[in-house]
């Protein structure tokens, strides 16, 4: 299988269980995460002297794409999703397609979302999003 099927099927695996969980958006704190790797991608071309890493804060599931949510670049505040006078701050969120898609609306049209990475990047990032929902687990009540 060459390296673009294997990125392609990586990519259409973790949509899939994200649909199957019910999952539209999954956000995460890297502040507070303590995962094995960050999350990061390098957005620069390949001739560019400087690289251009961006942190990924989480996935978005949209009409069929999945789209890395950008720490910093797109236009979601992690602390909409809690009441700071009355909650602890989550480590994680999920949201469900419905209401990702309304909070985040179409992530081809905003800032702060993309499909790009390398193999290797989108790996390690789907290895965030597996800690993530282990974290959410334990977050979650009983």
């Amino acid at each position: 299988m060459e390296n673009t099927d294997l990125f392609g099927r990586a990519k259409q695996d973790l949509y899939d269980d994200m649909e199957a969980r019910g999952i539209g958006a999954i956000l995460w704190d890297n502040a507070t995460a303590g995962f094995d790797y960050l999350p990061e991608i390098n957005l620069a071309d390949d001739d560019a002297e400087m690289p251009d890493t961006s942190r990924i804060m989480g996935l978005y599931a949209y009409e069929g794409k999945l789209y890395l949510i950008e720490e910093d670049k797109a236009h979601v505040n992690f602390d909409n999703f809690y009441n700071p006078d009355t909650e602890v701050k989550p480590t994680v969120v999920t949201l469900t397609p419905d209401t990702a898609s309304r909070i985040l609306g179409n992530p081809a049209n905003e800032p702060g979302y993309t499909t790009d990475g390398t193999l290797e990047e989108w790996l390690a990032i789907a290895d965030c999003y597996y800690q993530a929902l282990n974290e959410d687990n334990e977050e979650s009540p009983a």
